[in-house]
């Protein structure tokens, strides 16, 4: 009676809901098993350039292995080799800052042939449970294009970006020896993994997300093979929307346009938006709040500090000078709003964004936890700080009970027995 699942993301958002699947498929009895890790799918973007697995691509000419190698460790059963697979080197030299599993997946391709074999191999290795799929084998560059037509190019250049525009959309141009190929017209068009797309097409339910918009959803819902796949499934679609906004992607949003987001890249069903509803600690809340207002006076100060270097040049700039003035008057008037620590935590107000009007259903639970994490490229002693995330159990406990009491699944569960 266990359901086929393909889950659909990349970075800690996928793994925090492969972690509540596997703790909640170990707690089934074999009579009653709605969730069979066997028959798991876990399709992973591939568009990761920063940090470890940045520097790999840029030397091999690999695809990224960060993202799947954190699944791999997420549903090993091989607990001691996994926490091994994770250990990252903390040295000056050239291996500071890598993980042992990002460089043996690097190694395993060169072994294997290609990546697919590789995560095989390793997969094996870990006694993993489950299939995990890069979305794509093609060797690309995730790029956006902002509302005032600028292209930022580079998974981890986007959330970090000094223009602060709004994201209009993401799109891949291919890569080549580890860099961009600017020289690609629009008609590039990156193409599905054979292994991802019929394991949407094999699907009962198909979950998206949790996890950054425009950066580990939004990568596998612009290939146009992956979006196919998921309108032609007749799997139930369930999109898990992230808790927190985040500072160079989702400034600002509700859950409205989260999924908005994603239905004006991709026109794909959404049965059922998945949303949190308990408020985040006020102090940890707080944090978020000084690290945006830190966000935002760093760029009025970047371009003041622009502007004072024109104006000591000559009187020829003047027209330029305005235009950053302006600029500074519109962030001045951002981070007033940014202070509201309401505007740093995704919420659903079903009077004012009503997407049952469009068919979709929206849960809302408490699905949220606070941890402590490290910030990302600080291994060499870097500072932590707490941030709320989807809690793995909370998360799985009301997927299941979606599934469970959807009418559709019932019945598939009723056909499985």
């Amino acid at each position: 009676m266990s359901l086929k699942i393909a889950c659909i993301g990349g970075g800690s958002g996928l793994s925090a809901l492969l972690s509540g699947l596997k703790y909640y498929a170990d707690l089934e009895s074999d009579s009653e098993k709605i969730i069979n890790l066997d028959s798991l799918a876990a399709i992973v973007t591939v568009s990761d350039d920063g940090g470890s697995s940045g520097r790999l691509v840029e030397e091999f000419d690999v695809l990224p292995p960060g993202d799947i190698r954190r699944l791999l460790y997420t549903l090993s059963d091989a607990e001691e080799l996994a926490r091994l697979f994770e250990y990252r080197f903390s040295s000056n030299g050239d291996l500071g800052g890598h993980t042992i599993g990002n460089l043996l997946l690097t190694a395993l391709t060169e072994i294997q042939g290609n990546f697919p074999r590789a995560i095989q191999a390793a997969s094996r290795l870990l006694s993993v449970r489950g299939q995990i799929i890069p979305v794509t084998l093609d060797y690309t560059v995730l790029c956006a294009e902002l509302t005032n037509g600028e292209i930022v190019r580079g998974e981890s250049t986007i959330p970090i970006r000094e223009n602060r525009e709004p994201i209009k959309r993401v799109f891949f141009e291919p890569r080549e020896n580890g860099k961009t190929n600017h020289a690609t017209t629009e008609d590039y068009e990156c193409q599905a993994h054979e292994t991802a797309k019929d394991a949407l097409l094999n699907a009962d339910a198909i979950i998206i997300g949790p996890g950054s918009l425009y950066t580990s959803i939004m990568p596998n819902l612009v290939i146009k093979g992956i979006v196919e796949a998921i309108q032609r499934s007749n799997a139930l679609k369930i999109y898990v929307c992230n808790v927190m906004t985040q500072p160079g992607e989702t400034d600002g949003y509700a859950v409205t346009d989260h999924v908005n987001a994603i239905l004006d890249h991709a026109k794909i069903p959404i049965d059922y938006v998945l949303v949190n509803n308990q408020p985040a600690p006020k102090e940890i809340m707080q944090g978020y709040v000084r690290n945006e207002l830190v966000s935002q006076l760093t760029r009025i100060r970047s371009l003041s500090e622009e502007g004072l270097s024109k104006l000591s040049e000559n009187t020829e700039h003047l027209m330029e000078v305005l235009d950053l003035a302006k600029d500074i008057s519109t962030l001045s008037a951002e981070t007033m709003q940014v202070a509201d620590a309401s505007k740093v935590q995704v919420s659903y107000n079903r009077e004012q964004e009503r997407l049952e009007d469009e068919g979709i259903t929206v849960v809302e639970a408490d699905l949220i936890r606070d941890m402590v994490v490290t910030e990302i490229g600080t291994w060499l002693g870097g500072a932590q700080m707490n941030v709320i995330r989807h809690d793995p159990e909370k998360l799985v406990m009301n997927l299941v009970n979606i599934l469970k009491n959807h009418p559709k699944m019932k019945d598939v569960i009723t056909e499985k027995k």
